[in-house]
């Protein structure tokens, strides 16, 4: 498969806000860009936190990050400025569709987006509040709880989007002219790809002092927080190595669904440019075109987006207009040119993934790291 993310069983366009003050001049500002605030909360005798976000009228999607240093932690809900509960993670618990990550309490850090899909609908202006939980390793509430929490909230977007994407290499394989020639031109094709869907990425490079064989960062690396921080950035950090956790048919990983817009030990989407040289370890033109596609799809996982269906032809996205296919054979043909489709189709050659529907692509524009 392209990704080990587990399978979790719980015309697009630019969105235009046009918000007006009491004067009746318009106040909304739709530049896409981000606000940032902290808060130190602690959770009661429940195990239960809510967190206050504050909308204003530009806004068009926030992320809430939360962090407990003493255990797990899930985002459980979310409740608008009227006081409707707009998600409870209760009604995605055995669903055969997957939404969000963040309703599992799988590590020390929750990012939770919201709006995910079209269909979740817009933001109002008022209090919000996100209410997450506090649990100790078997997944039990842990009361009495101290977390971190970062509060993302960004505009609506303007006429272009763009998501900054920082490309780390490690090992010392910025000093190897074909690997980095062949990463470099990865990257000026997963530029086109995403720039058909209207999403422009502006890459920047950097190389990191970590050993090329890479952790899983959806598991949780050790250096993926310093590396996050070396960036510079709220955008998307791609780690390229030698191989993911020794695997010589893993093809990359991201780090969550989404992934959190701040340094931790899951905060990047890291790639082996092994696996995808094959075994004489030299590029040729199909083996980039995959390459690209790969980290356009890892990226896509990191900005909100699951496979449309899982490998075992059972499970989904959310998504209202991704096909739905209960077979290797029916889902291939269905699907399987999409971005996001579980492994790549070959035969003589690779099939090219690099479709999205309209609701994928919206995944994409509603997370707060897309500016």
């Amino acid at each position: 498969m392209r990704s080990s993310v587990p399978v979790l069983f719980l015309g697009w366009s630019l969105l235009a806000c046009t918000g007006t003050g009491s004067t009746g001049e318009d106040t909304a500002q739709c530049d896409g860009a981000s606000q940032v605030s902290t808060l130190a909360l602690t959770s009661d005798k429940n195990g239960s936190v809510d967190i206050p976000v504050s909308l204003g009228e530009s806004d068009a999607a926030f992320m809430i990050l939360t962090e407990s240093r003493t255990g797990l932690v899930s985002t459980d809900g979310v409740v608008d400025a009227e006081g409707n509960v707009v998600v409870d993670w209760s009604d995605w618990a055995d669903s055969k569709e997957s939404l969000t990550n963040a309703f599992f309490a799988t590590d020390e850090v929750s990012a939770f987006n919201w709006p995910i899909r079209e269909e979740d609908g817009t933001l109002s202006a008022g209090d919000w509040t996100v209410t997450a939980s506090t649990l100790d390793s078997g997944g039990y509430p842990k009361a009495r709880q101290d977390v971190d929490v970062t509060v993302i909230r960004r505009a609506c977007l303007g006429s272009t989007a763009t998501l900054p994407i920082t490309i780390a290499y490690a090992g010392g394989l910025e000093d190897d002219a074909e690997v980095s020639a062949a990463v470099e031109a990865a990257a000026e094709r997963w530029e086109e790809i995403y720039g058909a869907l209207g999403i422009n990425i502006q890459v920047s490079w950097i190389s990191v002092d970590i050993d090329g064989s890479l952790p899983e960062p959806l598991t949780g690396g050790g250096d993926y927080a310093a590396v996050y921080e070396a960036a510079g950035s709220t955008g998307v950090v791609v780690v390229v190595g030698d191989d993911v956790a020794g695997a010589s048919d893993l093809y990359g990983e991201a780090g969550g669904i989404p992934g959190p817009l701040l340094a931790s030990s899951h905060s990047v989407v890291a790639v082996s440019w092994l696996v995808h040289a094959g075994g004489n370890a030299r590029f040729d033109a199909d083996e980039i075109e995959v390459f690209a596609e790969t980290m356009a799809h890892e990226v896509g996982h990191y900005v909100g987006l699951y496979h449309p269906v899982e490998s075992g032809w059972s499970a989904w996205d959310a998504i209202g207009d991704t096909k739905r296919c209960t077979s290797g054979s029916a889902c291939e043909s269905a699907l399987g040119a999409n971005l996001m489709f579980p492994y790549p189709v070959c035969g003589q050659e690779c099939l090219a993934q690099t479709e999205l529907s309209e609701g994928q692509v919206a995944v994409l524009l509603n997370n707060a790291g897309v500016q």
